[in-house]
C-alpha cells in the first residue's frame, strides 16, 4: 500500500504559501514565542531544554501534566539550565513564579485555553499523543509532538486524519524523529537516495539494548514513595509506569524502535510500504509480571517491501545483553551505515572501502528538530512531518501485532480491517486488570 503526500525535511517548506493563517498559526517574525508543554516527565523536559537550546527567543508560560508531583521539578529543571546556559535572558525564557500549573485529567484542555501559547511541546505516554493531538489541532496551536504518533491501528486513523486537518488550518507540526534533522544522516540518505550504492537489496535496523526500559524508573518512583496505596492493576500505576505496560507506550518496538524503522522508510523514501509482515517475540526477562509491565522484552520482523526487497526489524530490552542501535542497508554497489551515537554515518563499497563518512561533530539533532520548527512559525511556513512519523508507526504497529499473534498477514489487511484497538474505554484512576503477557498462537488478531 502506498500513501501520498509524504515530504522529506530538506522539501518541507516549500508547498505552504496558499495555506490560511488560523488563530496562532500567523508569522511570528522576531516576536518571543509562547510555549506550552504538555507531560512533564524527562522526556518531555528533555524536550524543553532543547528547544530552549535552539532558540532563546522563547518563552516558557504554562506546564500541564496529569501528576501534580511531575510539575515542579520540571519547571525547576528548565530554570536550572536556562540560568547556567544563557543568564542573561533566563527570566525572559522562563520565569518559575509566572508558569502557569495545570493537573489532573483536565489540564490539556486548561492549558490550551491559553490564547497566548503559540506552540505546545506533546510529550505524554504514546497512549495520549492522539487524543491530545486533536485537542491541539481544534485549539489552533502549532506543536512538536513527540515519537511514536500512535499505540495502535484506530490511533493511526484518526492522525491521518488530524495530519491533514492541521495542514488545512495552516498549523506546523514536527515529531521527534530526530535522525531526521542529523546532517549526518541527511548527506548518507540524500547519497543513497541519488543512487551511491546502487540498487537497494536488503535493510536491517536495530535497538537492542541491555536494559528492561522501565526498571529503573519503576525503581526511582518507587523509592520516592509514589506507589504508596497502588497496586499494579490500578490505572495509576499502570500510567505511571506507562513505559512498561503495552496499553500505555504500545511496546517498545512501537515506543522505542520507530526511530530506526523510521530511518530506513525514509532512505526508502517514506512512501513504500509492506506487502506482507511475519513478526516473532516474547518475554524473557525475569523482572516480574505485571509489577514491571506486561510487554515484551524482544521482537524480531520480516517486513516484505515487494519486488524482492525486505526489512529485519530487531530491537531487545533484556538487562545485561549486548548494545547494537542502528540501521544498515545493502545495495548493489556498496553498503550504508548509521548511528545517532558511537559510530559515524558512511557508505561503503561492497569491500568495505570507505565512499563517504560523516563529520564527528555535526549540530546536536535533538535541538535542530526545534530549530527547524520554530524557523518555520517566525517565518509563516508550513511544515507538517505527521504523516511520515504515522507511516513509520505503522510498520511498528504491525510487527508487534504480528508477533504478539504469532500471525503473518498483509499490511494492507491491516490497514482496511484491523479493529485493534488499545485504549481502554474510561481512563480514570479505577481499577484496570492486566490479561498478562501476550502469547503466539493464542493472542487474538482483530
Amino acid at each position: 500500500m502506498q500513501r501520498r503526500d509524504f515530504v522529506k525535511v530538506g522539501a518541507m517548506a516549500g508547498a505552504s504559501a496558499l495555506m490560511p493563517s488560523f488563530l496562532s498559526a500567523a508569522p511570528k517574525g522576531k516576536e518571543r514565542i509562547k510555549v506550552g508543554l504538555i507531560g512533564c516527565g524527562g522526556r518531555a523536559t528533555g524536550a524543553a531544554k532543547n528547544m530552549m537550546n535552539a532558540d532563546q527567543n522563547i518563552e516558557f508560560v504554562a506546564f500541564a501534566d496529569l501528576f501534580a508531583d511531575k510539575i515542579q521539578p520540571s519547571i525547576d529543571a528548565v530554570a536550572k539550565e536556562a540560568k547556567t546556559k544563557f543568564p542573561q535572558d533566563a527570566d525572559k525564557i522562563i520565569n518559575p513564579s509566572k508558569v502557569q500549573r495545570f493537573s489532573g485529567f483536565n489540564c490539556v484542555d486548561e492549558i490550551l485555553s491559553m490564547k497566548e501559547i503559540d506552540v505546545i511541546i506533546e510529550a505524554t505516554p504514546p497512549v495520549f499523543r492522539t487524543p491530545h493531538y486533536k485537542k491541539i489541532v481544534a485549539a489552533g496551536k502549532h506543536c512538536f509532538l513527540e515519537k511514536p504518533a500512535c499505540i495502535d491501528i484506530t490511533q493511526a486513523r484518526e492522525m491521518l486524519k488530524l495530519a491533514d486537518e492541521a495542514a488545512a488550518k495552516g498549523l506546523c507540526v514536527v515529531c521527534g524523529t530526530q535522525r531526521r534533522y542529523h546532517a549526518g544522516y541527511q548527506e548518507v540518505i540524500k547519497r543513497v537516495q541519488d543512487g551511491a550504492i546502487g540498487e537497494l537489496l536488503s535493510a536491517q535496523c536495530y535497538w537492542n539494548g541491555g536494559y528492561y526500559v522501565g526498571q529503573g524508573q519503576h525503581d526511582a518512583m518507587e523509592k520516592k514513595g509514589l506507589f504508596k496505596g497502588l497496586e499494579p492493576d490500578d490505572m495509576e500505576y499502570q500510567i505511571r509506569n506507562w513505559f512498561s505496560f503495552i496499553w500505555t507506550s504500545g511496546d517498545h518496538i512501537v515506543e522505542q524502535h520507530v526511530h530506526n524503522l523510521d530511518v530506513i522508510m525514509w532512505a526508502l523514501g517514506d512512501n513504500r510500504m509492506p506487502l506482507d509482515v511475519r513478526g516473532w517475540g516474547g518475554r524473557s526477562t525475569d523482572l516480574p509480571v505485571p509489577t514491571y509491565g506486561d510487554r515484551f522484552s524482544h521482537f524480531a520482523v520480516d517486513f516484505d517491501m515487494g519486488e524482492g526487497l525486505r526489512i529485519s526489524s530487531y530491537c531487545q530490552q533484556d538487562p545485561k545483553c549486548a548494545n547494537e542501535v542502528g540501521e544498515r542497508i545493502v545495495g548493489s554497489k556498496g553498503i550504508m551505515t548509521t548511528a545517532l551515537w558511537g559510530g559515524a554515518c558512511k557508505l561503503t563499497d561492497l569491500k568495505g572501502n570507505v565512499i563517504y563518512a560523516s563529520p564527528d561533530k555535526v549540530p546536536q539533532c535533538l535541538e535542530m528538530e526545534h530549530k527547524f520548527l520554530l524557523d518555520a512559525i517566525r517565518e509563516g511556513r508550513k511544515v507538517n512531518t505527521l504523516k511520515t512519523l504515522v507511516n513509520s508507526t505503522l510498520l511498528a504497529i504491525a510487527g508487534r501485532m504480528s508477533a504478539f499473534s504469532g500471525k503473518k498477514f498483509k499490511f494492507e489487511w491491516m490497514m482496511r480491517k484491523s479493529q485493534e484497538n488499545l485504549m481502554p474505554e474510561k481512563i480514570a484512576f479505577v481499577k484496570n486488570p492486566i490479561a498478562g503477557v501476550p502469547v503466539p498462537g493464542k493472542y487474538k488478531l482483530v
